[in-house]
Order: structure tokens, then sequence, then C-alpha cells
């Protein structure tokens, strides 16, 4: 029997998003509480720890030849989303295609596929939603389904054709 894996298209996408979360942790531990950010003016208070716990493997690498156990979890977490589940929240599909383990996905503005350009001052409280809205993949994913539940399905068929993941079948 076959045994299907999925694999982001491009590794890049989650390494960006490491150096991403990495700045804004460096921007709340060494910035003032006046200092302007990219993510708008840095609130000190922001949960420093989240983005630690973030940063400490949640994040796929498969670039590392010396992956932890936390690494493995999250390779695995990764795949089960999307080989076991029927659906898919908004902000689970977003992870994914970022790359972040989606057991985090009550991390980020759970009404963040409600939010566009227009109104995205919303999330400038929020730099982790702001972070993670910014992307093109969350613009695309909005563009696509606008829905806080998704098929998984169809969620990866849609990704599979962007070329935003990559299907690999091996027979077992």
């Amino acid at each position: 029997m076959p045994k299907t894996e999925y694999r982001l298209f491009h590794q890049r996408i989650a390494e960006t998003i490491r150096d991403e979360v990495s700045r804004l942790r460096d921007s709340l531990l060494f910035g003032s509480k006046n200092k302007v950010h990219k993510f708008g003016k840095v609130d000190i208070t922001c949960d420093i720890a989240t983005l630690e716990i973030l940063l400490s493997d949640y994040i796929l690498d498969y670039e590392n030849s010396e992956e932890s156990e936390r690494q493995l979890t999250t390779r695995q977490e990764w795949h089960d989303f999307l080989t076991k589940t029927e659906y898919l929240s908004y902000n689970e599909c977003l992870l994914i295609l970022l790359g972040v383990s989606p057991t985090l996905a009550d991390l980020l503005e759970p009404k963040l596929y409600k939010i566009n350009l227009i109104n995205e001052g919303d999330l400038h409280g929020e730099p982790l939603s702001l972070i993670f809205f910014q992307r093109m993949e969350n613009h695309l994913l909005r563009n696509k389904f606008n829905s806080k539940k998704i098929s998984t399905q169809e969620f990866i068929d849609w990704a599979l054709k962007n070329r935003l993941l990559r299907q690999n079948v091996d027979e077992v």
C-alpha cells in the first residue's frame, strides 16, 4: 500500500518564519519600551516565553542532521494534521503552510481569517499574529477559503496545486 508524505514546497518558508520570530523576540528582549519596530510599537509585556517555545523546534527543520526529540514530534504533528483530520481551522492551515506545528494555532488571533489589509491595524497589539498575517501564504489562504473551518482534503489539493506543499508517495 502506498504511503503518502507531505512536505513544504520550499523549506525556506519555515526558515523565514524562524528568523522573523527570532527578530521579534530580540526586539522585545533588547529594545526599549518606546522602540518602534516593523511590527509597530513593541510591547515589552508580550509573552517572550511564547516566542521561546515557538523557536524551540516547533518550526520544521529538515536541514539539521541532528534533530531533537521535539523536532521529530513537530514533524509528526505537522504531518498528522494533514493525514488524520477531516477538518482544519484557518490558523492550523496557515501554520502548516508556514512550517509551524499546527498545535500552536491558539497562539494566533482567532479571527485572523477575517482580517484584511484595511483592518490590519487591529493586529498591532499582537506582533506574533501580525508576523503571520503579513505572509503571502496568509493572503492566498484567505482569498481561497476565508473560513474558520476548512476541509483538510480541499486544503491539501489547493496547496499542492499552488505549490505550497509537495507530496511524495512511497510504495511500502
